[in-house]
């Protein structure tokens, strides 16, 4: 079985708020100052999501923090597989 991938609920999380907000993935990059394909790579959960680079999000989708630690401790009994689907709850 394999761990919870952080990375990966992090940056499916972001997409879904950043799509409901009708703003890109290029209108994220340029707004954080990084390339599309880096911001591509955090949504994706293919590079590691800091906490600095999680806040400016958090600014620029106006949410706090706070959801994704929220969002986080709901997950922790959760198994996800390597591609990234839930498959079972831990005891």
């Amino acid at each position: 079985m394999y761990s919870l991938n952080i990375d990966y609920v992090i940056g499916n999380e972001v997409r879904i708020l950043r799509k409901a907000r009708n703003l890109t993935g290029i209108n994220m990059s340029k707004k954080m100052n990084i390339s599309q394909q880096h911001y591509s790579r955090l949504e994706r959960g293919a590079v590691k999501w800091c906490v600095s680079t999680l806040v400016d999000v958090c600014f620029i989708l106006n949410i706090s923090i706070l959801h994704f630690i929220k969002l986080l401790d709901s997950k922790k009994n959760m198994v996800i597989d390597c591609n990234c689907e839930c498959v079972a709850k831990k005891n």
